[in-house]
């Protein structure tokens, strides 16, 4: 049975100057926006469709985390950085229903609602338009503030702008596995924070509580998805531990956790 956070307070972390984890997003103080990645809204019916059951659970966990985030940082807007939705050839009658009720929370809660595409996101457009969603595409801009889902490159002319100070996206699903004395495996979802030239960017990781995340401590060089990863170094990426109902931890460099013996091979 999904968790509620109906009643609980979400952890909260600093990870830059006016930039704080709350839960499994971001707030940016200077835009007043809490900032999600990944829901893959419409992936239970997904499985279904391969033969798969599962109960329809990730819409009511997904509400019930976002309420205790937006409690927690009481925000003007909310920026989502693609994947709303899972199937990539249509919209399932699941997806359509649960993204229009997912973005009537948000706008019931009289908060600005910004989508910038992702490559699970076909066919979302006329969902978004029905609500008057903006809809960005490959990126959003704000401010010295970049938004991304991560799977394209963006022209250099932008990267290296001297407008662009903060780079966010999602599309990894960043966790890190660790083994313990007994053998036992877990698995956590974690923030990654990196450098490229003058700019900090940071790495969200899935909302969706049905996407455990790709163990990048344990993952091959050259093998990442998202774009800021594959062109930066990361074993000087800082990771932060997140777990909604425990807290948000520090774990260092990721270069000096590949080292320690914590870890599944």
């Amino acid at each position: 049975m999904m968790k509620s956070f109906s009643d609980k307070k979400i952890p909260t972390m600093t990870l830059s100057k006016g930039i704080i984890a709350v839960g499994l997003g971001i707030y940016i103080k200077k835009l007043s926006a809490l900032v999600i990645a990944d829901l893959h809204i419409g992936y239970e019916e997904a499985l279904e469709e391969q033969g798969i059951h599962i109960p329809a659970i990730q819409l009511n966990y997904i509400k019930s985390l976002l309420d205790g985030m937006i409690r927690e940082v009481n925000p003007n807007k909310v920026i989502i950085l693609g994947d709303v939705k899972h199937e990539f050839g249509s919209a399932l009658r699941q997806e359509w229903n649960e993204t229009l009720d997912l973005l009537n929370f948000l706008i019931n809660k009289k908060l600005e609602v910004h989508v910038v595409r992702g490559n699970h996101d076909n066919f979302l457009i006329p969902i978004l338009r029905r609500l008057n969603v903006p809809f960005h595409d490959p990126y959003y801009i704000e401010k010295s503030f970049l938004f991304m889902h991560g799977h394209k490159p963006i022209g250099l002319d932008i990267l290296y702008s001297d407008k662009i100070k903060y780079i966010f996206e999602g599309h990894e699903h960043p966790a890190i596995s660790i083994r313990d004395e007994l053998g036992i495996k877990s698995k956590f979802k974690c923030f990654l924070k990196g450098k490229i030239d003058d700019k900090e960017f940071f790495v969200l990781p899935a909302l969706s509580p049905l996407m455990p995340g790709t163990e990048i401590n344990i993952l091959e060089e050259g093998r990442y998805m998202s774009y800021l990863l594959k062109i930066s170094d990361t074993d000087s990426l800082e990771v932060f531990v997140t777990e909604p109902e425990i807290g948000i931890f520090y774990f260092g460099e990721l270069g000096r956790l590949r080292k320690l013996n914590l870890f599944s091979s």
